[in-house]
């Protein structure tokens, strides 16, 4: 008597089915942080390319009673292109695997192509942090809270002629060995020093945040949101490039839904899985964004 899931078994292939592309979706987020952080376009199906437009700034002045005011000031608009261009990896399934895990094989499937779209939209926008004009405190250079606030001191300066100062509150994306140099500063300042720190109480305050939150997204350095990103590489010279930069800075231009499917081949004896996505990225303005370059070559020193 047959036992278990059969291939041939057309609803217990849906199910599957079903369960391979939700857990497919449901990891694309959590792969990485940034597509969270930025500024995001809907694609419209059958649209390739969108125009993302960047308004300039006009100036106020003091006027005088009676006195027309003579120069008029255009309001001027930047147009940016963003193309969007398709991705996405194809898995193959044998039916012998499938008949020894059943439907736990498609769900780590779909969660393991997931898992490998959102590195590739993770790696897409990381990338992107080249772009920004600036750059701290540079290879080879521990990265320290002085070096957050002279990236925050320097988006709210007027760097920018045409666009004026980086608005809103930035967030910061790091490697996360760049945390780690982050919480390891914070102890020592509030514990004496990684001896003090072992030998008292973490008083409550900024210290004893950190080490709950510092890989939740939760923790704040001078108002800057910290996030981790572990699709952040480190070179070889041991630096790592995440950034600090306001949300307006980038673009992401994505179709509503990324797709799971799977297909059987008969003569292979074996399904074949693809995911897919359509998405594209863009610098909008680069000194609204400062690249946070800095040593990540010995945890645990």
């Amino acid at each position: 008597m047959a036992t278990g899931l059969t291939l041939s078994d057309s609803s217990s292939l849906e199910d599957m089915s079903a369960i391979m592309i939700a857990n497919a979706i449901a990891n694309i987020e959590p792969a990485g942080p940034t597509n969270q952080l930025v500024t995001r376009y809907d694609i419209p199906k059958g649209v390739k390319q969108i125009n993302v437009p960047l308004w300039g700034r006009n100036d106020a002045a003091a006027l005088t009673e009676g006195v027309d005011i003579s120069v008029p000031q255009q309001l001027g608009v930047t147009v940016r292109n963003l193309t969007a261009t398709e991705h996405g990896l194809l898995t193959f399934v044998s039916d012998k695997l499938v008949r020894q895990n059943n439907e736990s094989v498609m769900a780590h499937i779909g969660e393991v192509q997931g898992n490998a779209v959102g590195r590739l939209l993770e790696s897409d926008l990381i990338t992107l942090f080249d772009g920004f004009s600036v750059s701290a405190p540079g290879a080879g250079n521990a990265g320290t809270f002085y070096h957050v606030a002279g990236a925050v001191s320097y988006l709210k300066t007027d760097n920018n002629s045409s666009f004026g100062p980086a608005p809103g509150t930035p967030n910061g994306v790091f490697h996360p060995e760049q945390i780690r140099r982050f919480v390891q500063e914070s102890t020592s300042i509030q514990g004496g020093g990684s001896t003090g720190m072992a030998a008292q109480p973490i008083p409550e305050g900024y210290s004893a945040e950190v080490l709950r939150n510092y890989y939740r997204g939760n923790e704040q350095i001078f108002n800057v949101p910290i996030y981790e990103s572990g699709v952040i590489s480190r070179d070889g010279s041991g630096d790592s490039k995440g950034a600090i930069f306001a949300r307006e800075a980038l673009a992401l231009a994505m179709e509503t839904e990324i797709s799971a499917e799977e297909e059987r081949d008969i003569s292979l004896r074996g399904t074949e899985v693809v995911t897919t996505g359509n998405w594209g990225e863009l610098e909008i303005v680069d000194t609204w964004g400062v690249e946070f370059y800095s040593a990540t070559d010995a945890a645990f020193s």
